[in-house]
């Protein structure tokens, strides 16, 4: 039979293990307030802006073709090929197309003009000395202007085969055709641009053709630089085109920073200004299924909780966004944290809630 002893150290061992072992941390009910930053939303003078892609294109512009199929030469000047940016006058030879049955027409013409020439000259002299009657000189004065003729027209058609500027300006070379390339007529070597004021054509969203018009300011802008340059807008399309935009165009009042004729920069338009308009910073806004929602700050059992609202949106400018539909004056919206949120969350203002500063009219 097993002593009393025996039978209670079982139960002495579980209970040191238990003393000696820490109690779990107290779970909490709810967890902490989210720390967010609010802004009292008040009606205010809206900038809204509109974004649009733009080309520079200088006040005249022409284009340096290929009149015939052949093999392209340059002239010293340009002994590796045209060089964007170079300047270039009215009628300097920009490259010539070396054309085989031209040139070996322009020779034969040559040398039927030489023997036309040699017999004329012969025949000439059998005529003075009286020797020879006057009708068979007029024939062989006859060929010898028919080869004249035909020199020149030689001439002309080697001729055309020169490529002139059409007028001064600098080049734009879209692509590089080395020297002795075999060309095709019609490929355009080099288009020029003319000095003068500059425009800038862009293509606008057909959604936007009703807030687009005459007179609205553009400032310029290219990526990875500073600002450059404004001007204003001068032209809008009346029709969509088949790819559902408009034509835009800015005409250049400010070209300092402005890139090359030919490149790329955006146009930021100042559209009309809003008056008592209701905006919000973008950060403020959470996409959800159909549209755009924001977050609005309610109190609720003395605590401030996160309630979301569906809202239209409008117009944009300067980091802001207009709202139409489903924001009231007084709201306090959150525009700092508002991507972590869900609806009923607890939220602690992290900063005080001041209402934006209005832009001077």
């Amino acid at each position: 039979m097993a002593h009393p002893a025996s039978r209670l150290l079982p139960g002495l061992l579980l209970f040191a293990l238990t003393a000696c072992s820490q109690a779990p941390a107290a779970v909490p009910e709810e967890p902490p307030a989210a720390p967010v930053r609010l802004e009292v939303v008040k009606r205010e003078t809206f900038q809204p802006t509109l974004a649009v892609l733009g080309v520079v294109q200088p006040a005249a512009m022409a284009e340096v073709t290929v009149p015939a199929s052949g093999r392209v030469r340059y002239p010293p000047r340009f002994a590796h090929g045209l060089v964007a940016g170079a300047a270039v006058r009215s009628g300097e030879v920009l490259a010539h197309v070396s054309l085989q049955e031209a040139e070996a027409g322009l020779a034969e013409a040559r040398l039927r003009l030489e023997a036309a020439e040699s017999e004329l000259a012969r025949h000439q002299r059998a005529f003075d000395n009286g020797v020879e009657a006057q009708a068979t000189l007029s024939s062989f004065q006859a060929e010898a202007a028919l080869a004249k003729s035909r020199l020149a027209a030689a001439q002309e058609r080697l001729g055309r085969l020169a490529l002139r500027a059409p007028l001064g300006g600098r080049l734009i070379v879209d692509r590089q055709v080395p020297g002795e390339s075999e060309v095709s007529a019609g490929l355009v070597l080099a288009r020029i641009a003319a000095g003068g004021a500059l425009r800038v054509e862009g293509r606008a969203a057909a959604a936007d053709r009703d807030r687009l018009h005459p007179g609205l300011a553009v400032r310029f802008a290219v990526p990875g630089r500073a600002a450059a340059g404004g001007g204003v807008i001068r032209a809008v399309a009346p029709v969509v085109d088949a790819g559902g935009t408009i034509g835009v165009i800015a005409e250049v009042t400010d070209p300092a920073g402005l890139p090359a004729p030919g490149e790329g920069v955006e146009l930021r338009v100042a559209l009309d200004r809003h008056d008592q308009a209701l905006a919000v910073p973008e950060e403020a806004l959470v996409p959800v299924e159909g549209g755009s929602a924001i977050f609005i700050a309610e109190r609720s059992r003395g605590a401030l909780v996160a309630r979301r609202r569906p809202v239209d949106t409008g117009a944009r400018g300067d980091g802001r966004v207009e709202i139409l539909r489903g924001l009231s004056p007084g709201d306090r919206v959150v525009v700092g944290g508002a991507a972590l949120l869900a609806d009923g969350d607890a939220i602690a203002a992290a900063t005080p809630e001041t209402p934006p500063e209005t832009p001077a009219p």
